[in-house]
């Protein structure tokens, strides 16, 4: 099971205060509950080739020549996410990982239990419930967009004692460590060990409606906790 559905509820100015830069077309930011990566959604990153501003990036990597529909490519191949593991091995995900670096600005994800034939959505965010930075790729198409992959490694803490139906989790990058993630001239050893010793970070989670699942509701309360008996309490 990939991840596709993440969270960025932050307002604009708390983003650029902690990250202590801007972004490039404020106006186009909006706070979102719920990003579906399904329905070509757009995520806020930092990327090499422009630090210091906050960009927009579509939530999917297509090949920087492709000039189809971004829908298409995706049924052949979803690149929302992609393993670190397999970051060397796979070829259109190889030249952006050394070349194109990103992080990718969220306020938390959504992470699934399996109970007794039933699915119950958790949503998974920082106990100050502040932004965090997930390591990314991604590549510029010819017409400027930008396109880019969530990086994932193995599931632990609390995401691990939760989700039984994946083992895998994002790699979270520390701000500490983010110039070196976008530096041009970073190693290759230096970025390995980034994403071999990603950031601790002190998450929170609680289940949500399973209304979460339908695609005809708003997702304005979909944060909200409910407890269902018999699943995990964090």
């Amino acid at each position: 099971m990939m991840y596709k559905k993440i969270s960025n509820i932050a307002e604009r100015e708390l983003i650029e205060r902690e990250l202590g830069i801007s972004y490039k077309f404020p106006r186009l930011y909006t706070p979102n509950s719920v990003i579906d990566g399904t329905e070509e959604a757009t995520l806020s990153v930092i990327t090499m080739h422009n630090p210091n501003h906050i960009s927009y990036a579509i939530w999917g990597l297509l090949p920087t020549n492709y000039e189809g529909e971004w829908s298409d490519f995706q049924k052949v191949l979803d690149t929302l996410n992609i393993c670190k593991d397999n970051l060397n091995t796979n070829g259109i995900f190889k030249e952006p990982y050394l070349e194109r670096r990103c992080v990718i600005i969220v306020t938390g994800f959504y992470i699934y239990h399996l109970y007794k034939g039933s699915l119950y959505p958790y949503y998974v965010y920082l106990d100050a419930k502040k932004p965090f930075y997930i390591a990314g790729i991604y590549n510029i198409l010819n017409d400027g967009f930008i396109t880019c992959s969530m990086i994932m490694t193995e599931a632990s803490g609390i995401v691990g004692d939760i989700q039984n139906l994946n083992a895998k989790m994002p790699v979270f990058i520390s701000e500490s460590f983010n110039d070196t993630w976008l530096g041009k001239q970073t190693t290759i050893d230096e970025i390995d060990y980034i994403l071999d010793n990603p950031e601790n970070l002190n998450l929170k989670a609680h289940p949500i409606a399973k209304e979460f699942f339908k695609n005809d509701i708003s997702y304005d309360s979909m944060l909200d906790p409910v407890y269902y008996e018999g699943i995990p309490i964090p």
